[in-house]
């Protein structure tokens, strides 16, 4: 079987994408997603993305983690697959996209995209972290310097928790630099590892910052291992909405694969 892919990059988040339009991906298999993803025996990424089609929206996008599984909303993948739509004629330059979670309004202004996000009115502290769901779950850590972390020990004991356990949860360290700017490491699940930035993420981390200092924020700006986010929202008693997640995106290359499953 041969597979046609572009690999993309949102900030070091990286991606397969795949046009599914004719719905000939074997997308049933766990384990031909996760061969993909491999980074030592297959292509290598993230998480991998299909561009199925949608009778109310130019294309859904159908987001898989690097274990195989599908996931939740993904904030990078969803700015990369509307600049792989658009330079495929898939959708205009400003368009909306259907995911997992509902509707997204997108636009694409050369490499920079920005998509709008699901509102969000809920969140928790558990102890001195606060519990947020921007589409995916996160836990925000706000500490005070990410650099000095065992990211993968500490993110991987949180795993197993008995509040996670059971679907696993992204894990933010967030440092504040100064009043909206921001400072990102995050752990992935599904990836099980550290990711070179998180869409969501990002979010998760830059409504936190609101959360806590108790400020008229509208605008955070998010730096990343692998660049830097930005993150707008409306704020009405930390019931957040018109939430954009925008930042640049790189198509790496594309290529064909002769995948055979086991």
């Amino acid at each position: 079987m041969n597979i046609y892919f572009d690999k993309y990059h949102g900030c070091g988040n990286d991606f397969i994408i795949i046009n599914n339009l004719s719905n000939t991906f074997p997308k049933t298999s766990i384990d031909t997603i996760k061969n993909l993803c491999d980074r030592n025996l297959g292509i290598g990424a993230d998480g991998l993305i299909l561009i199925n089609e949608c009778k109310s929206q130019p294309f859904e996008m159908v987001y898989y983690n690097s274990d195989g599984k599908i996931s939740t909303m993904c904030g990078n993948g969803g700015r990369c697959a509307m600049h792989y739509s658009y330079l495929n004629g898939i959708s205009a330059k400003k368009s909306k996209f259907l995911a997992c979670d509902g509707i997204h309004d997108a636009d694409v202004s050369g490499n920079f995209v920005r998509i709008s996000l699901k509102d969000v009115n809920k969140y928790k502290f558990i102890n001195d972290d606060i519990f947020i769901d921007t589409g995916s779950p996160h836990l925000v850590k706000i500490i005070e310097d990410v650099s000095k972390i065992n990211i993968l020990e500490i993110s991987r004991s949180i795993q197993k928790l008995e509040d996670f356990k059971s679907d696993g949860v992204n894990v933010n360290y967030v440092s504040v630099i100064n009043e909206d700017t921001i400072q990102l490491r995050t752990y992935e699940r599904g990836v099980e590892n550290e990711t070179l930035s998180c869409g969501t993420g990002a979010v998760a981390a830059a409504l936190s910052l609101s959360i806590v200092s108790k400020s008229n924020l509208k605008k955070v700006s998010v730096k990343t291992l692998g660049g830097d986010l930005f993150v707008e929202f409306k704020n009405h008693d930390n019931n957040f909405y018109d939430i954009y997640l925008s930042g640049k995106v790189k198509k790496v290359f594309s290529g064909e694969i002769n995948y055979e499953e086991n």
